[in-house]
This record gives C-alpha cells, sequence and structure tokens, in this order.
C-alpha cells in the first residue's frame, strides 16, 4: 500500500482516498479508526467523545483505546494509524469512508502528551501527523510507531500489555511477555555483534595502516581512522539496494555554528560527493589504504557508515597525530544525512538507529578546532581506540542536540569540560542530492 510506502510528511488526502477507493484491508502493520471510541457513561446524555462534543480534551475510554492500538504496534513489528478513516464491520475490516475530526493538529498534540503519561516504559518516538483537509481545522491524524527494543510496553490506566495478532490488538498473555522480553534480549544481542565486527573491521584496516612502511621517518604523523556507524535498532531490509543509487546520498562542505560563531566544515565534507560501487549487498566508496580521505558504506540491512582515513604521513612542522573537530562533525552529519534520506525514501519514519564512534591512532594525539587557535588545542587523554558513548538517531530528533554531545564527549576525552553548543544547517543538507 502506498500509505506504507511513504514517509508520513509525504502521505496526501488523495493517498487516504485511494485507501477507500480500493477497500483497503488493515493489516498487521495498518490501523484504520473513523472516530474516537466512546462508550457512554450510565446516565450521561453525550453521544460521542468529548473531544467531538465540546474540544477541551480526549476522553479517557478514547485516549486508552487509541494508545493500546500504538503499545499493540510496538510490542509486534510496529505499524500505521489512520484516525478518520471508517473501516468496515463485517470482516475482514476494510476501508470504507473518510470523516475528518475537528481540531486535527490539536488532536495529534494531544495524544503525543497523552503518550508519555499513560504508556510505560516510554515509547521510542512515534510519528504523529495531523493533515488538513479545512480551513476550519478539521482532518486526519496519522500515528506511526516502529517496533520498539525498550518493551514490552503497557498503559497505565489499565495496566494491560497489547499487541498486534494479525489484523486486530489484543492483550498480551504472561507467556507472551515473558517471550517478548527474551526476544528484546536477542535483538540487543544481535546490534552488539554488528558494532563488534565494525570495531573488528576497523581494527584489521588500522592494523595495515600501520604496518605500512612508505613513510618511514621516525617523527613520522602516525595514521588516523575516525568510524561513524549508525544500526538500525531493529531488523531492516533494502530490496535491490545495488539498484537504487538514489538511496546514496551526496553532499558537500558546509558551515556550522559554533557557541554563534561561524565554523567551516569543508573537509572531510566536501568529499561527499562521491558516487558509490556496487559490493556484495552494498553500495560503497572506498578508499585505497594508502590514500587518505573519507570511505562511505549502506548495506541492505540498514547499516550506513561513514569513516576518514589518514595514512602514516611524513612530518610537518608543529604536527603530530591530531583530529579535527570539524572533521568529526562532518563525519556526525554525513550519517545523520544519510539515515534521513533512506527515512524519507523507504517510509522509516519509525526506524531508530544507534550511533557508534571510534576514533584510532597512536597517542598522543591532539584536539583542535583549527590551525589559527580557535578555541585552543588538547591531548586526547583515553586510551587509544576512543570509543565515544553511543547515541541514539530517532527521527524527529532535535540533531543539533546530539552533534553537541559529540563535541563534549570528545572534549571531556580530553579532560575538558564544555558547554559548546554546535548548530548544524541540517534543512540544507538533507535536501542536497534529493532530486
Amino acid at each position: 500500500m502506498s500509505i506504507l510506502r511513504k514517509p508520513l510528511e509525504a502521505v496526501t488526502v488523495s493517498d487516504l482516498d485511494d485507501l477507500v477507493r480500493v477497500a483497503a484491508r488493515e493489516t498487521g502493520e495498518l490501523e484504520f479508526k473513523g472516530a474516537l471510541p466512546f462508550v457512554p457513561i450510565k446516565g450521561q446524555p453525550a453521544t460521542a467523545d468529548r473531544w467531538i462534543e465540546k474540544g477541551d480534551r480526549i476522553g479517557d475510554y478514547a485516549r486508552d483505546q487509541i494508545l493500546a492500538e500504538i503499545v499493540a504496534f510496538a510490542n509486534a513489528d510496529g505499524g500505521t494509524l489512520v484516525l478518520g478513516l471508517h473501516e468496515t464491520k463485517e470482516e475482514p475490516r476494510r476501508a470504507e469512508r473518510l470523516e475528518p475530526l475537528p481540531r486535527c493538529e490539536d488532536l495529534a498534540k494531544r495524544f503525543l502528551d497523552a503518550m508519555e503519561d499513560v504508556i510505560e516504559p516510554r515509547l521510542p518516538p512515534v510519528s504523529v501527523r495531523a493533515l488538513l483537509v479545512s480551513e476550519d481545522g478539521s482532518g486526519y491524524v496519522l500515528m506511526r510507531v516502529g517496533k520498539s527494543l525498550a518493551g514490552p510496553h503497557r498503559l497505565t490506566t489499565t495496566r494491560e500489555f497489547y499487541v498486534r495478532r494479525g489484523e486486530r490488538s489484543a492483550r498480551m498473555s504472561v507467556r507472551e511477555i515473558t517471550a517478548r522480553t527474551l526476544d528484546l534480549a536477542r535483538t540487543g544481542d544481535r546490534i552488539e555483534a554488528i558494532f563488534v565486527e565494525r570495531n573488528d573491521v576497523a581494527a584489521r584496516l588500522y592494523k595495515t595502516l600501520l604496518n605500512d612502511n612508505t613513510v618511514t621517518s621516525a617523527d613520522a604523523i602516525m595514521p588516523l581512522l575516525v568510524r561513524v556507524t549508525a544500526i538500525p535498532t531493529t531488523p531492516q531490509d533494502i530490496p535491490d539496494l545495488t539498484r537504487r543509487p538514489e538511496l546514496w546520498w551526496t553532499g558537500s562542505g558546509f558551515s556550522a555554528a559554533i557557541d554563534g560563531n561561524n565554523y567551516s566544515c569543508s573537509y572531510p565534507a566536501r568529499n561527499f560527493n562521491q558516487q558509490p560501487n556496487v559490493r556484495l549487498r552494498s553500495l560503497v566508496c572506498d578508499v585505497d589504504s594508502r590514500s587518505e580521505g573519507p570511505a562511505r558504506l549502506i548495506r541492505t540491512d540498514g547499516l550506513v557508515e561513514f569513516s576518514l582515513i589518514h595514512p602514516r604521513r611524513k612530518p610537518i612542522a608543529g604536527s603530530g597525530s591530531r583530529v579535527y573537530i570539524g572533521w568529526l562533525i562532518s563525519l556526525v552529519a554525513g550519517v545523520v544525512a544519510q539515515v534521513e534520506r533512506l527515512r524519507h525514501r523507504l517510509a522509516w519514519d519509525a526506524v531508530e538507529y544507534g550511533l557508534e564512534i571510534q576514533i584510532w591512532s597512536t597517542p598522543p594525539v591532539g584536539v583542535f578546532w583549527n590551525d589559527d587557535g580557535f578555541g585552543g588545542g588538547y591531548t586526547m587523554k583515553a586510551e587509544m581506540p576512543l570509543t565515544l558513548p553511543r547515541y541514539s538517531l530517532a527521527s524527529g530528533d532535535d540533531y543539533d542536540d546530539l552533534v553537541t554531545t559529540v563535541v563534549r564527549d570528545l572534549m571531556n576525552s580530553c579532560g575538558i569540560s564544555s558547554g559548546t553548543i554546535c548548530s548544524v544547517p541540517w534543512t540544507e543538507l538533507t535536501k542536497r542530492g534529493a532530486a
């Protein structure tokens, strides 16, 4: 279905009309709700949910029924809910007609707030979009959540766990809760195994760089390898990746703002205009072990990796093994832009990524902003290779916070407590190469 193949931001009213036109079935990943669920309390004159009749808040019953669907998706394989699309009463349930809901933007915000209040443990970010169809604010609400690694989840109001079973959501049994918990543990092991694999690849490459005797000077600058790897936290697959070059993001140098000051991130970002080569179930841009520059990788499992490789080099006056903060900002920005491209092209709104950053070199290693003294220079006190704490990349995150945290962690590795604030032109970056 087209709605499942599009990011929520790209879904139109025509897509919803198409669901009705073809009488689309509800599935394990797609649920329709025509109106806010309502059950009258004894003696209550109301005939619809409070939001419909008074517009001041969502009724408790409607809130719990809608959020039970979101929890059920999160405890299964993820899914999309369309609010304002009526389904047939006979089985299998199919899209029947559209009926806009009042003040849909406010309604979407109320559900986002309710997710924070009544779901535990906290869900990963849920994509929620209000689709306006009228100047009076009426329209539809679309919600999408991925399979969660933080679960199993439950509603605090009903104290029940829910899961998607085929086309329906149901309460989870104790056995299902136990099985889900064990499954999540295995998923965590899978992610760890992938990070270990990428660490081993980096270790072999760095050993090759160390063993290269092309430059034999005793005071040669030692090789450097910086690796930024992003892995989907839930299993993914990109069909025909090697025949889909449009998934490859291209970029160039950019300027970031560091504590309000302009800071050039020209290298290695200026080399992000490379075109990919096809490898086994992957798109890559390689760098020879005797060359320097960025290398890139996308795999069919959704893994994205940007690396910066510098071989052993001849000594330069006043220089030694060093890392420029702009290099790291460039690599992180490139990975984020590439992940966002996959999300946009593959409708992976709800796919969360884990991010790992490693620096390989031989001590002492300096950390610099640039060569003109901006911000000064520091020496890493951490052992090599340096592995920074892992980070999360969820759709809708404030990526400036991510870059700020990465820079502060790098400074911490030098024994410096930093209050630096970073800002990157994400809109400009993610639009590049988007044709």
